[in-house]
């Protein structure tokens, strides 16, 4: 086991292992994969529309905090390892199992443990470089990944060879809370006046659960780095949810890495989460638009036809209501209801 660790971490060009019997403990690259979290992006809240608008014309992603667990085989070495990253703020590691290097620099120690002269710890540091990664996603999707009905800018996720886990299909059907109107309390009076005309939706998170499992950390990496490659963009992204048959604005957020571990094989399994905010969110239910022969929108008689607004037909309990496109119900003179009977 130990002569398989030479070569396997490099600090500042010299192996870690060889000098201090230094290795990385199992499953402890989580934090250095995870990818960091955008800087807070300014935002205006405008009460009479859903969501909030979003200044995405270049966002940035944090410096991030990277916890990692080491195993050292003598712990009189420790303190050779701490004057070592002492020595200077920045140092070059090379993690040959992943193939990166990182130019880190140490903030913490966090916890120490030995056994006899084996020890175990756990140092924290931060790479104040993050790097947004350039890949490109399959043409026609990975073959293992056998899942469709998820995209992400009209590229399904099958073309990153993720896997969308139990629980996203969740989080994307949550509705987003209800944004509070203009509310009068008196204190005279009992209750509160409510302004009720409308009801507007605020902005919502939705974090999706997904897998990677790659035959070796190559094509883990192409297949990771494309899908932030996209993720990351200036501007919206726009998030295609196929049981809806909805599409949504949104935009990357953060993420984390729950669980990631290089198997014997070289397989590399990844299950991590992406959390995108969702800027304007709006339930929509089924419905179909009505048109004239020559496929002209049929609109209500506004004043301006700035305000015109199409006419839709809406399933609600078995029968077909006619209403306008802002969900209010078309009505005769007696203020019945307009149905449509199939």
């Amino acid at each position: 086991m130990t002569r398989s660790q030479y070569g396997k971490l490099l600090i500042d060009g010299q192996d870690a292992f060889a000098d201090y019997g230094l290795f990385v403990e199992h499953g402890g690259f989580k934090s250095l994969v995870q990818m960091p979290s955008f800087k807070t992006i300014d935002k205006t809240d405008w009460p009479e529309e859903d969501g909030e608008e979003y200044d995405l014309a270049a966002p940035v992603l944090q410096a991030q905090s990277v916890q990692l667990q080491f195993v050292i085989l003598n712990v009189r070495y420790a303190e050779d390892l701490f004057d070592e990253l002492s020595n200077g703020a920045y140092h070059t590691f090379y993690f040959a199992d992943l193939k990166r290097t990182y130019r880190l620099r140490m903030t913490s120690n966090g916890t120490f443990s030995q056994n006899v002269v084996l020890g175990k710890l756990t140092l924290t540091f931060n790479n104040d470089f993050p790097v947004v990664p350039t890949a490109e996603p399959y043409r026609h999707g990975a073959s293992d990944v056998k899942q469709f009905g998820y995209e992400l800018d009209n590229i399904d996720f099958s073309q990153f060879g993720a896997f969308v886990l139990k629980g996203s299909d969740d989080a994307l059907r949550k509705a987003a809370n209800v944004k509070k109107a203009l509310t009068i309390d008196v204190k005279s009076q009992g209750g509160v006046i409510y302004d009720d005309d409308s009801v507007r939706f605020a902005s919502k998170d939705v974090q999706l659960k997904l897998l990677i499992n790659a035959q070796n950390i190559d094509e883990f990496w192409r297949r990771y780095d494309a899908l932030f490659a996209v993720l990351l963009q200036a501007d919206e992204r726009t998030f295609y949810f196929d049981a809806l048959g909805n599409e949504y604005d949104c935009f990357y957020k953060s993420s984390s890495v729950s669980k990631f571990e290089i198997l014997h094989n070289n397989h590399v399994w990844c299950e991590f989460s992406v959390t995108l905010t969702f800027t304007s969110w709006r339930p929509v239910g089924q419905y179909m638009l009505l048109a004239t022969e020559d496929y002209d929108w049929v609109v209500t008689e506004d004043s301006t036809e700035s305000d015109y607004t199409r006419i839709r037909i809406r399933p609600k309990r078995g029968i077909m209501l006619i209403v306008t496109e802002d969900g209010e119900y078309l009505i005769t003179e007696d203020e019945y209801k307009i149905y449509s009977n199939s």
